[in-house]
């Protein structure tokens, strides 16, 4: 099977990411108060006081043209002070009787109650997601929340979900803890109408949801950063059903108010006898971002995107057939041929293990992206990225729209929910894409926008969208690139919430081959030279053993495509006798290479973590396995030692039953370390005396 695009995931990212808009949030802020004060003297001046019960609200022409070669400062500065420079001549009326200049009468304008109003549809205004984005940090909260300073730090136990820790910025100092207690569970429509769910997704959703689904629901529904490690298989849809009923809800919220928000302002236009874009427009109404977009997936195949586009349709259109969906998405029957099929061939005899059956069945292509755009009464799909809602995308996909020079990705800059799912997939593809993706999320436009900037929130205006991003992470397990994404990369002034749930057990206990396996302990200063240190000890310990008379048959199984290079470099420095296999090498050479190893004709054989996930080969002939990491797979484990049995040796080997395990690792494979021995045991490996451990599987 062809990976072209999945390449090198070994060394931590040190790219330097790119400046964000954040890091000049004070000088920018500035401007917005200053704009406002401006706005409220101008306002004063100009006109007149009314009498009576009528109320007003200030006219302006069109905001001023920008320039394009702006830094980044001045690009907000003239977006702001655009406000300044506005005309008042046709603020005021002139009465030719008596010369007196008197305010044309205007209609009263409403302003948005901060309470739930029921209409005959659907609740008026929402209060959790009001108050999170009508919401303005200040700048000494915007250096809380890089610095992650004055943070509550709350633990609970949920019944399906378990241990959860509750991570809460202290932005106001008389502020309440939020609670922190196992919620109810949803049954029922008026369950979800209760958590403030439109109640035209209300109708359409299957119920009860799961244990599992209401208690991800309640963290997702609050706005909290979410990091969920335990996905599975088994509870899969699940999730996808929980974050797609979270994102269309918010997506739906979203369109409500600006769709209400413009019926108020050509109402304010018509009573003006003005052109709604010619009119100065209250501060209630800043409803929306520099661009359109507002949810991104992030997911792995093709396969995952298709599924995610069939459940928001059935939680718009209800369940339909295939002919019905055509009706109600555009372009849906091109979507079919493009995201469906395409299933590799799995075998009948000598079958893959089920994970893999799993994780590739469908259209696994890891190159696509794909926009859908809300109308009112229907989803277009393969829509332009400026004018969609929704954005659909693999790390490969989204890393070549960013880096496309004949487009921009200005498309990223408002971003307020961000989901991750099957992040583990994402090693095996390539890591880098991912973290290429996100630090490109929230910068300045390269552009300048085409949304009425007096409708613009002003925490997006003073660059501080990355803050009001809620980020939904999904993974089968721990790992530290995991941890590293949720604490770099999410900086959400709501919290996050991360699930802490201990490993009991390990995969160790998958393993039946009666075998002794020994953990050797590489000490190490830091974490950055872990990696060189893990090398000289592989060189100095390790690859002499490889020249001994009668060595044969050992894998050497490698993690890290970075690491797999640097070994295969010196295994030919040092004239080693070795075969490889990598997730570049074609199928022919394979089978070469099995072969030599399973007849003794080279002594070690270089096997890679991502050769394994993408083809799970049954290598045979395995005496000495030494693992030069602990695998970012844990099920892994257990398969590879499982390739030991005696039904898969040589019986003309000379080697009777000698075979060994050896697994290096340092103190910072903690994570990893607990997915295949537990957490306890992990954590006496890496903080105990000794520089070795011995776990046996022989009875």
């Amino acid at each position: 099977m062809k990976q072209k695009h999945s390449k090198h995931k070994a060394k931590p990212y040190r790219q330097v990411a790119p400046v964000r808009k954040n890091e000049k949030f004070s000088k920018n802020y500035s401007y917005i108060q200053r704009s406002k004060q401006m706005e409220e003297s101008h306002r004063k001046e100009r006109v007149p006081a009314l009498t009576g019960n009528n109320s007003f609200e200030p006219v302006a022409d069109l905001l001023p043209d920008l320039q394009n070669d702006v830094d980044e400062t001045g690009f907000y500065e003239q977006l702001v002070n655009g406000f300044n420079n506005v005309q008042t001549s046709r603020l005021l009326s002139t009465n030719e009787s008596d010369g007196a200049s008197v305010p044309a009468p205007v209609k009263t304008v409403e302003r948005e109650s901060k309470t739930p109003v029921q209409t005959n549809d659907d609740f008026d205004s929402y209060n959790s997601f009001s108050k999170r984005f009508d919401f303005d940090l200040s700048a000494d909260n915007i250096n809380d929340l890089i610095s992650r300073k004055d943070a509550t730090l709350i633990k609970s136990s949920w019944p399906a979900v378990g241990n959860l820790k509750f991570e809460i910025p202290q932005l106001d100092a008389n502020a309440q803890n939020p609670d922190c207690s196992p919620p109810s569970a949803i049954s029922n429509s008026s369950d979800l109408q209760k958590l403030e769910v439109k109640m035209s997704i209300c109708a359409k959703v299957a119920y009860p949801l799961s244990a599992l689904q209401s208690e991800l629901f309640h963290v997702a529904n609050n706005y909290q950063d979410l990091y969920f490690p335990h996905r599975t298989h088994n509870n899969a849809e699940e999730i996808r059903y929980m974050y797609c009923l979270h994102a269309l809800n918010h997506m739906l919220k979203v369109r409500s108010l600006i769709l209400r928000n413009n019926e108020k302002v050509a109402a304010l236009a018509k009573s003006l006898k003005l052109s709604p874009n010619e009119i100065s427009i209250p501060e209630t109404f800043r409803d929306q971002g520099l661009k359109r977009m507002k949810v991104l997936f992030i997911v792995p195949f093709r396969e995952s995107a298709l599924k995610i586009v069939k459940v928001i349709g059935d939680l718009l259109f209800g369940i339909q057939d295939d002919q019905a969906r055509k009706n109600s998405m555009a372009n849906y029957e091109r979507f079919l041929q493009d995201y469906s099929g395409n299933t590799i061939y799995f075998p009948k005899t000598n079958p893959k293990p089920f994970d893999y059956e799993q994780t590739f069945s469908g259209n696994t292509d890891d190159n696509f992206k794909i926009g859908l755009r809300f109308t009112k009464k229907a989803v277009s799909l393969f829509s332009d990225m400026n004018a969609s809602d929704i954005l659909i995308a693999s790390p490969l996909g989204l890393r070549m729209l960013v880096t496309d020079k004949e487009s921009d990705f200005d498309f990223l800059n408002s971003i307020e929910l961000l989901i991750i799912d099957q992040a583990e997939l994402f090693l095996a593809q390539n890591w880098e894409n991912l973290l290429h993706s996100l630090d490109h999320l929230h910068l300045q436009p390269q552009k300048l926008p085409d949304t009425n900037c007096q409708r613009v929130r002003t925490w997006c205006l003073s660059g501080a969208s990355s803050f009001y991003r809620q980020t939904l992470f999904f993974s089968s397990h721990e790992l530290p690139e995991f941890r590293a994404v949720l604490n770099s990369k999410c900086q959400n002034y709501q919290g996050k919430v991360r699930v802490t749930n201990l490993v009991e057990h390990g995969d160790i206990r998958n393993v039946i081959t009666p075998i002794q396996q020994v953990f050797r302990r590489i000490n190490c200063t830091n974490v950055e030279s872990s990696f060189d240190d893990r090398f000289q000890h592989f060189v100095k310990h390790i690859m002499p053993q490889f020249s001994k008379p009668g060595f044969s048959h050992c894998m050497l199984y490698v993690p890290s495509y970075f690491d797999f290079v640097r070994i295969r470099n010196q295994f030919k420095t040092d004239m080693i006798s070795f075969v490889q296999i990598s997730e570049y090498t074609k199928k022919e050479k394979i089978s070469r290479a099995r072969d030599i190893f399973f007849h003794s004709g080279a002594s070690v054989l270089l096997y890679s973590e991502r050769a394994h996930f993408f083809r799970r080969t049954r290598i045979k002939g395995i005496r000495n396995l030494i693992m030069y990491q602990p695998p970012n797979f844990p099920h892994f484990y257990s398969e590879l030692i499982n390739l030991m049995l005696e039904s898969n040796q040589n019986p003309r080997d000379g080697f009777g039953d000698e075979m060994s395990v050896n697994i290096l690792y340092t103190k910072y494979d903690l994570l990893s370390l607990s997915n295949v021995v537990g957490s306890e045991n992990a954590l006496k490996l890496t903080t105990g005396k000794k520089d070795s451990y011995l776990f046996s599987t022989k009875t």
